[in-house]
């Protein structure tokens, strides 16, 4: 790629992280505030800051004829302080199989939101993930977008999310890859009795220069209370590569279970 090349491609990254800062602004210019979103919005400037911390562990482990084992650990925090949300998240999957590594898949994130409506944040923030098996040795993403609450109450929520990201990645090959991405978001959340609830996400990220490069990662999650800190989780996760690293399958499907403790 020439030296024009790449600076032409830098400067579109930047137009397109810029353009989704600006259709924010311009989003709460044209959102007049009524006396309930004052409320709502002082309301939740005068809250007390909370934090949360869930963990998630599984773990399965055989011996004799076979041997094998795998462990998955996850964990996110999340902290609320007036009009802003952080949050910290880790994933791990770690197998073996007879003593031989078959998967190691990795995957972290940082990000913030700021609320500029009771049903529109502005977001930002980065993420890193490695999946060797899978041919990616690192890969980092830095986003900025919008996130809406299409739809809140007693049992049902739905947040969609809409955006941009700038891709660095590295294959195991030692090629490297980088990109300006758009991304799409979907969350929703489905309570049952008073802790009990079904997750499911989606999200779609396709890379603004080569039209086949596209991925879609989804994860679906019931999670059952055994006590008020407690809970069965069961998680399905698919992660789909439309254009996969040399030698390597398209979808990943990963299936987990253990316990989960939230404080």
């Amino acid at each position: 790629m020439t030296r024009l090349a790449a600076i032409d491609r830098r400067a579109r990254c930047v137009a397109l992280l810029v353009s989704t800062t600006l259709m924010a602004g311009t989003l709460g210019a044209q959102a007049a505030p009524t006396a309930a979103t004052v409320r709502a919005a002082s309301a939740a400037a005068a809250e007390s800051p909370t934090t949360s911390f869930t963990a998630d562990l599984g773990y399965v482990a055989t011996s004799g004829n076979t041997r094998v084992s795998t462990v998955n650990f996850g964990e996110r925090i999340v902290h609320s302080r007036g009009f802003w949300r952080f949050e910290q998240t880790l994933g791990i999957i770690y197998g073996e199989n007879d003593g031989v590594e078959n998967a190691n898949l990795l995957r972290a994130g940082l990000g913030a939101q700021y609320a500029l409506r009771p049903w529109v944040s502005l977001a930002t923030g980065a993420l890193y993930d490695r999946n060797r098996f899978a041919g990616i040795a690192r890969r980092t993403e830095e986003y900025l977008g919008l996130v809406f609450r299409v739809h809140q109450s007693a049992r049902d929520t739905l947040r969609v999310e809409t955006g941009a990201s700038l891709t660095q990645q590295q294959g195991v090959d030692g090629l490297a890859n980088n990109f300006p991405a758009a991304r799409a978001a979907a969350w929703y959340k489905r309570t049952f009795g008073a802790s009990a609830f079904f997750l499911q996400t989606l999200e779609a990220i396709p890379n603004l220069e080569v039209r086949e490069d596209y991925r879609i990662n989804s994860e679906s999650a019931l999670v059952a209370p055994l006590s008020q800190k407690v809970a069965i989780k069961l998680g399905y996760i698919v992660r789909f590569d439309n254009l996969p690293e040399a030698g390597f399958f398209s979808t990943d499907r990963i299936f987990t279970s253990g316990l989960q403790v939230s404080f």
